[in-house]
Order: C-alpha cells, then structure tokens, then sequence
C-alpha cells in the first residue's frame, strides 16, 4: 500500500530546523531595527479566520504578538495597515526556485557512450545530487516568487528522471547557505526520458526505477554482509545513486514525482505501490478521472499553477459555443462539410477547448471535494501568470479561503513545517504577505513582503490599466541594460487577428522567437526561450510608443529593457 501524508510530515519534522536568526552577513549597514509593527490592519490569521483591525508584531525573525489590543513595541518601525491584508507568507510545494536550468549540450560528443548503458548523468540519473549545492542566492526566481508573495519553496534538481534530491528554502538570503530551510527533504523523480540513450520513454523511466529499486535493495543486503562478516570477507559496496536512492524504497525519504497528466499520474501510482515509495504527486494539472484513486491511496498532491491559456470568448452566437460541459468527444454535427459550416465548425471546437480548459482551472476544487490534501507548485508557471491564474482557479470553483489554505497551512503540514509557518501567530517564523486589498482581487497589489523577519518592499505596478486598449504591433527599437553594458536591437510583433507573436533581434543579427505573448490592459508580457542567459520573461508596461520592462531569468537578476516604437 501507499504511504500516507502522514509519512512526508514525519519525515521532514525530523530533518534539523533552521536557527531563526537571519541577521544579514553583509558588513555593511545594518537595518536601524528589525522590530516592525503592522498596525490596524486586516489580519488572516489562518483560511476561514479574519480580525478586522490588528496589529502584527515582528521581532527578530519571529511574530511575536497579533490582536486587536495590541500595542507597537517603543522601537518598532510603525507600518500604517489601514488599507493592508496579512497573510501568512505562500509556500511553493514544488518548482526550481533558485537553481537554474543547466545549458543543454547540444553538440556532445557521443562517441564513446554506449546508448544502451550511458553514464548515469547522461542517463539523467543522479539521485545522489544535492539541491543545495545548485542554490544561487541571486537567482532571478527567487526575487520573481517573493514579489508574488511567496516566502518559502520546495526546490528540486532540473533535467532527467531522476535529478536529484530536493530542498526547502527561503526566499531571501545572502548567499546559497542562508537560503536553506530543510535539507535532503526528497527524492524528485519525473517521466523525463534521455535523449538518444537508454532510458528514452517513460516505458524506460519505469524498468529503470524498477531496477534501480533492486540495486539499493542488493547494496543495503551487501552492507548488512559486510557489518555481519567478523572475518571482512565481503567487500560494502560503493555507489552514491543507489545510497541516495535506498532511503526512498524504505519510505524513508518522500518522493515528489511530477506528472504532467492522468496517464503519468497512474504511473507514478503503480511504481510507488510496487516498490513501496511515500509518493507525493507534483505539477499535477487536471485530475477528474484520478480523484477517487488519489483519495483512496492516501497520496497528497501539489496541484499545478501553470494553466493553459484561456480561450477568448466567442463572437458567434451559436448555442455549441455556449454549451455546458458534455461527454461526447466531437460533435459529429459540426463536420464541416462545405465553406457554409466552417463558422460553425469554428465554434465547435472553441467549445470543446473552453470546456478542456476548464478542467484544468477546476483541478484544484476537484481535489478539494474529493478530500485529497493539497497544496500549489510553481513548476512549470510563468511568475507573471501565477496570480492570474490563482484567480481563474477560483472563479472555477475554489474559494478564497482554500486556495489560501493550498498557499499557507496544507503544504505547511505536507512539507512539515506547520509548527513554524503557514498561519499568523505569536512564535511562528515572521513570513508575511501584506497586500493592498484581498490578495485575489486583481487590482490589489503586494506592498510587503516579510521572510524570516526581513521585510522587503514591493514597488506598486503604477501605471497598469487593465482596461486599457494599446496597439503593440509593429518593430520597435530596444535598449537592454545588463552588467556587461547596453545592448540593443529590434522587436518586431505581429497580431493575426488577436494572436500574437513576434521576435528579437540582437546587433549581431542572432534571433529569438517570442512565446507565449500576451496583452492585459496595457501590460505586455512575452518569453524568449533561448538567450544567452537562458530562458528569460519579460513583463511591462506599454504607454504611447514607448515598452517599459523587466526581463528576469533563471540565472539572471532582473535587467531593465526599455523600447520605442518606430514610426510607420
């Protein structure tokens, strides 16, 4: 049988707590307190709980009082709460939080790799890798996810399908030590074949696991020889993979697989009841045929917050494009069979796609009815769509008060960290969010963020207007500010009736695709998969002529790009 939820909380309670002093190491200025004082504001101690007008109290790292008669310690720093919600700070339950994805070898010589026995790393086996030593403090997600207000993540490995062991980190900190919250708090396995060598398909991924599992069991059998033999005839076996892999089919280790739909999800299923891991399913996105089995098995699951992007409303008034959810899989009817059914055709299958996407903005309220503990993973999200998308997740069915619950007390709990985080009370880790208004509204914007009692001040978005109507189309001329200098070069976009699209061009004629472009109001936001620095997004304001930007990355901090449009 699979292991409860029980089993990730009991794991990782045991797992060494992290010192609550994060007093920075930077020699420098000090701050003049570390003492802070939310005053009159509206507190969300926990989902389901508010007080109207409290006062929160931060004190060296810890919260150290929250109620209405509350008074502010003589040498705090006063925080006028009149218009602010608290929350506790969200928790990231599985995404890459600051370890950046590894340049992909394109032109790797091949020729001494056998395909049917390549070296682990090529074969994308390393569960002995340690996520801590790929922490960069200066990662750019890990400014991205504070500013939506996410305070702690769950971080694991990029590349293979088994990339390594995951660890649960702050996002703030000096350096890649500070960050550390919880270390060797999983195994993180995923159906992502090697290319050109063995395992390739996810049929591989699985014979793979399966031997693997027999491997750690053979070098545990080996080591039990060994510390039995008073003559020292047999020899311990060394291998790292297997060591690190053996606290995993012991249940002594969770294993977070991610699955990217229903079909892995049973996979994942069927591996770990056959090899007895602690499964934890994670970037899960659309659950409705996998519910009952999930709440049966006991399996805890971080629901995805990367959603497909919606479809826009249709003009036509064709009652298909308004139809309820049905079972059929296409509507025979809508064949097109000549130019006169084409609109119609259209509309069909506009219906059937709103109503596919439904099911994965109602995954979340799925998994709450069936009664399966939950919490949400980044892996996967944009940051820019990431509290969009948490607004889709509750229009389509969730409330507020669950979906905070997914953000702040359930991946608390799952990832055992509910005695310090998850909740607003005296003696928990000060990790806040401080909003202007509900953080699910969509003009309510993030003013605060506090991690381990360190506040950081999120700048407001002035300027956006989401009613606003901007033309984007055209080549504009760009200016990109880096620390090796200014580069610039063109942007052209293109609009095909609504969709858009378009690319960079650098000074030396290199050209990138955007992906993923998208205009809301006037705030224009676009992926460029394949720079030097990675995968970048960039994410601004359009005001007249002129495209006002942040580029962040995962190996870059934030870098400011600027364009003007070209007269016509």
């Amino acid at each position: 049988m699979l292991r409860s939820a029980l089993l990730v909380a009991l794991v990782l309670l045991a797992l060494p707590a992290r010192a609550q002093d994060a007093t920075p190491k930077d020699p420098g200025v000090r701050p003049v307190t570390r003492t802070f004082a939310i005053t009159n504001a509206r507190v969300v101690p926990s989902p389901g709980r508010l007080l109207e007008r409290a006062t929160v109290v931060v004190r060296d790292g810890l919260i150290e009082a929250v109620g209405a008669d509350v008074r502010p310690p003589f040498d705090a720093e006063i925080i006028a709460g009149d218009s602010l919600t608290v929350y506790a700070g969200f928790i990231d339950g599985l995404g890459h939080a600051a370890i950046s994805d590894p340049e992909k070898k394109e032109n790797e010589d091949k020729a001494d790799i056998d395909p049917g026995h390549p070296p682990r790393d090529r074969a994308g086996i390393q569960p002995d890798r340690d996520a801590r030593a790929l922490l960069k403090a200066d990662d750019g997600s890990v400014e991205a996810l504070r500013k939506l207000g996410f305070t702690v993540a769950h971080t694991v490995p990029h590349d293979g399908m088994l990339p390594g062991r995951g660890a649960v980190i702050l996002l703030a900190g000096e350096n890649a030590d500070a960050l550390v919250l919880r270390g060797d708090a999983s195994l993180f396995a995923q159906f992502e074949g090697a290319s050109g060598v063995y395992p390739a398909t996810p049929m591989g991924v699985l014979a793979e696991l399966r031997q693997l599992a027999r491997d750690a069991e053979r070098r545990q059998e080996g080591e039990r020889l060994y510390a039995d033999d008073p003559a020292g005839l047999q020899r311990p076996v060394s291998d790292p993979a297997r060591a690190a892999l053996a606290p995993a089919t012991h249940g002594e280790r969770p294993v977070f697989f991610s699955v990217d739909d229903e079909l892995e999800a049973h996979r994942a299923l069927a591996i770990a009841d056959e090899l007895g891991l602690g499964l934890v399913l994670g970037g899960l996105r659309e659950s409705t045929h996998l519910a009952d089995k999930l709440a049966t098995a006991g399996v805890p699951v971080f629901a995805s917050l990367n959603l497909p992007k919606a479809e826009k409303d249709s003009t036509a008034t064709d009652s298909a494009a308004v139809a309820p959810p049905t079972s059929e899989v296409f509507i025979t009817e809508r064949r097109t069979r000549s130019y006169a059914d084409v609109d119609d055709e259209v509309d069909a299958l506009r219906a059937k796609r709103r109503e596919a996407i439904g099911l994965y903005e109602r995954n979340a309220a799925t998994l709450h009815a069936a009664g399966i503990p939950f919490g949400f993973a980044t892996l996967g999200a944009k940051p820019a769509d990431i509290r969009a998308n948490l607004r889709r997740i509750v229009a389509a069915g969730l409330s507020e008060d669950d979906a905070l619950a997914a953000l702040t007390t359930t991946p608390a709990a799952l990832l055992g960290l509910d005695r310090s985080l998850g909740t607003v009370e005296p003696g928990k880790m000060a990790n806040l969010v401080v909003t202007k208004g509900s953080y699910f509204e969509e003009k309510a914007p993030v003013r605060f963020v506090f991690v381990d009692g360190q506040r950081f001040e999120i700048d407001e978005d002035k300027g956006f207007d989401p009613e606003a109507e901007v033309v984007v189309a055209g080549t504009w001329e760009y200016r990109l500010v880096t620390d090796d200098g200014v580069q610039t070069g063109t942007m052209t976009i293109s609009d095909e009736g609504g969709t858009l699209g378009g690319t960079v061009v650098e000074p030396d004629g290199a050209t990138h695709t955007m992906e993923s472009v998208t205009l809301e109001g006037n705030r224009l936001t676009f992926r460029l998969p394949d720079t030097p620095f990675g995968a970048v997004d960039v994410s601004g304001l359009v005001t007249g002529d002129t495209y006002t930007a942040e580029v962040t990355g995962p190996s870059t901090s934030p870098i400011t790009f600027t364009a003007t449009r070209r007269p016509e």
